[in-house]
């Protein structure tokens, strides 16, 4: 029972009798963490029964779930309640009650989203999955065993301890957690060689939309029985089933590693350089490319003497078990590339620097995130430079700074719009300007931060009215009550130049409270 003199219950008086409609959503800026008027009886009853499967100290309501209301982004929402299971019983447990009450309920992981992912846009309770955190690094096996909540570079920590990795690491890898990872089917710095997050689940356990339980996959490395459920879950963004727990391949530590920056006049000529290498043959283990603006932002946390003043740099890295053959190859491909400003490390401190300040940039970013928005399109290879002439043209038709970075070697490039509140009105035709060049040229509108609610409208462009009526009928099929993270992924308005105007968030209330990541905490 929740005691008369609890928060809980006050918040709970507070939504009795309101109503929640998650059938037709409407961009609001309120900053109450009570849901709206709408379709589903909320109150007291709800509260005790999450509260008697996770105890009442892992319900969190009122301000102390004001960061559950965002991720990364601008977006946020007002909700019911924060449940903390410690276990999938406990997951299936909060779900089937959601079930049964007809409560949306969205999954969450770290927060670091950057299309609105798991901004609980239907309000209902937030599903925050950060204690699901055992971690077992089966050597035997070479396999991880992870509970959602993990945060993704423990897992390649743990693995290193035995002579083994978990190689995808996106900018994030310090933050994100792989059950998040999972839902967007995440990539990285070096996916150029070794794969996304899908490449290596080799088993799941997810919790469907009435509560059961779903165990896919395993230890083992080959399967040719049946159809490959597994891989609906990953890259649904918690919309069809939440993820649980994952068994993930691992793969042989590289002894060493050699690191370059290498700098270009201008960023067409930095994305030619990458189309070049790659086909003749070299094969980093990474190649990510920073544009002048980007580079500004973290020039105080480069090596001393990597300081530029071109408009592009590569940072390129190539790995493996013997020193001179890795070393040889760094060299090799540098002359490829054929920059106008080579810059080896000469030590690890060199090497790891050069890497905080390429995964420093989006924290740096993310510290004002309502001035910014994040693109995450891919191109095939031989369309980077004209992609990045695109942007580029962007920029100078709009004046709106454009940050570009990106995962060069397989065509993943984030070209992020940086704008001031005047600026404002004129971001949203921006970036769908960009969707549609990337479309032209044969990519995508996101190559690892997912859809969310952000993307959700031009998902048509890209993949048309059959592949989307296809996605519709297996969301129906898995949760036919749309309980499972509403407005994400399906598109729901028309696909133009106003997408950004309908989010909630996009033009900030000047009275909301700053966010720890504004405040730098």
């Amino acid at each position: 029972m929740v005691p008369p003199w609890s928060p809980l219950r006050a918040c709970a008086h507070r939504v009795v009798e309101r109503r929640l409609d998650f059938g037709t959503q409407t961009a609001r800026r309120s900053r109450a963490l009570c849901p709206p008027s709408g379709s589903i009886l909320l109150g007291v009853d709800l509260l005790e029964r999450l509260i008697a499967v996770v105890g009442e100290a892992h319900v969190v309501v009122g301000e102390d779930a004001e960061e559950f209301t965002h991720d990364a982004t601008f977006m946020e929402h007002p909700l019911l309640a924060v449940v903390r299971p410690g276990s999938t019983e406990e997951v299936a447990a909060v779900v089937g009650v959601c079930h049964e009450t007809n409560t949306p309920v969205v999954a969450r992981g770290s927060g670091t989203s950057l299309v609105g992912g798991p901004v609980p846009l239907a309000g209902g309770v937030v599903l925050s999955l950060d204690r699901l955190d055992h971690l077992e690094i089966d050597v035997a096996n070479t396999v991880a065993v992870a509970g959602a909540g993990v945060i993704t570079g423990q897992i390649d920590e743990a693995a290193n301890a035995h002579g083994l990795m978990y190689p995808p690491d996106p900018a994030s890898v310090g933050m994100c957690s792989i059950g998040g990872n999972i839902a967007c089917n995440s990539g990285g710095m070096r996916c150029v060689k070794y794969g996304v997050t899908a490449d290596y689940v080799t088993g799941l356990t997810v919790v469907l939309a009435d509560g059961q339980v779903l165990r896919l996959g395993g230890k083992l490395r080959k399967r040719s029985s049946g159809y490959r459920l597994m891989q609906l879950f990953i890259g649904s963004e918690g919309t069809l089933g939440i993820v649980t727990e994952a068994t993930l391949k691992l793969v042989p530590l590289p002894r060493f590693q050699a690191t370059a920056m290498v700098g270009f006049q201008t960023l067409e000529e930095a994305g030619a350089a990458v189309a070049r290498a790659l086909s003749r043959g070299h094969f980093p283990a990474a190649i990510e490319l920073m544009d002048r603006n980007a580079l500004e932002m973290v020039t105080h946390l480069l090596p001393p003497g990597f300081e530029t003043d071109l408009e592009a740099v590569l940072v390129v890295e190539v790995d493996g078990n013997n020193r001179e053959h890795v070393e040889a190859d760094l060299v090799g491909m540098v002359e490829v590339l054929d920059g106008l400003d080579d810059r080896i490390a000469q030590s690890p401190a060199e090497r790891a620097r050069l890497w905080e300040a390429r995964r420093r940039w989006g924290e740096v970013v993310r510290s004002t995130p309502h001035n910014y928005f994040a693109e995450d399109v891919a191109v095939p290879i031989g369309a980077i430079p004209e992609m990045l002439r695109r942007v580029r043209k962007l920029s100078e038709e709009t004046g709106i700074k454009i940050c570009t970075v990106g995962h060069s070697g397989d065509g993943n490039l984030h070209p992020s719009l940086v704008f001031t509140d005047e600026q404002r009105p004129q971001v949203s035709r921006a970036a769908a300007r960009i969707f549609r060049d990337a479309l032209e040229l044969g990519g995508s509108i996101s190559a690892e931060h997912g859809l969310g609610a952000l993307k959700r409208d031009h998902a048509e462009l890209e993949h048309g009215p059959l592949a989307i009526s296809l996605m519709r009928g297996l969301k129906h099929l898995l949760d036919p009550a749309g309980i499972l993270n509403p407005h994400k992924v399906l598109p729901e308005g028309p696909a133009d130049d106003d997408f950004l105007d309908r989010q909630p968030g996009w033009y900030p209330d000047p009275d909301r409270p700053r966010r720890k990541a504004e405040t730098g905490l």
